[in-house]
């Protein structure tokens, strides 16, 4: 019953389904840490991009996701950098991560149909909550209240803690993301607002730097 719950309370956007959300984002590794905004607009099903800004509003990195690659440009290296996984590209850059950017988009907005799977291999009792298992390569265990509400996320090396349930014009989502990865790196997510009434355009989901910036391809 508590599976069951979970499932129908979890949202299920349509591919076409356009957001934009404000959050900030604090990120820390064993060498650095950093507060910045992020802006985060696009397709449930993809095109996704994020700009994140530091200080008084400076853009440090633009970022763009489809069904093919991850690439980022900091204007300030007049950079571009290309991955084909969104979660290891940004974490080799500074930004660690355990999900790609519409998974983490799509997770905030609370909709875990692309990310779930939708049967465990077994169940377990953790502490007044439940815990179910997988055999999924990318996601390994979910924790869920009694309610059937989402608590906790696992995977292989990396958990995220789901905070701050909200409940607003309809739309049902999660204010906080605690992310933890191996080797100490973090990162907490907390949205600032949310529109699911914007509508988008080509330029506008566009990422395009300038002619002589250097690509570098990250391994």
């Amino acid at each position: 019953m508590v599976w069951q719950d979970f499932w129908a309370q979890s949202t299920s956007f349509q591919e076409d389904q356009e957001f934009y959300i404000q959050a900030s984002v604090n990120y820390s590794t064993p060498d650095q840490q950093r507060r910045v905004q992020a802006m985060i607009w696009g397709f449930a099903g993809y095109p996704v991009r994020m700009d994140i800004s530091a200080g008084f509003g400076q853009t440090v990195s633009m970022w763009l996701e489809d069904e093919l690659r991850w690439e980022a440009y900091n204007p300030g290296e007049n950079t571009r950098y290309i991955h084909h996984d969104g979660s290891r590209g940004a974490t080799l850059l500074g930004f660690p991560t355990p999900m790609d950017l519409r998974e983490t988009s799509l997770v905030l907005l609370g909709d875990f149909q692309h990310l779930v799977p939708r049967e465990y291999h077994r169940v377990e009792s953790h502490g007044n909550m439940w815990k179910y298992y997988f055999e999924d390569e990318n996601i390994t265990s979910v924790v869920l209240e009694q309610d059937g509400s989402l608590d906790r996320i696992e995977g292989n090396g990396w958990h995220v803690e789901l905070k701050g349930f909200e409940q607003e014009n309809g739309l049902f989502y999660f204010s906080r993301l605690d992310m933890h990865l191996s080797g100490g790196k973090e990162a907490v997510i907390r949205i600032r607002s949310v529109d699911m009434e914007r509508t988008w355009d080509q330029k506008q989901m566009g990422l395009d730097p300038p002619g002589e910036a250097r690509t570098i391809f990250l391994y």
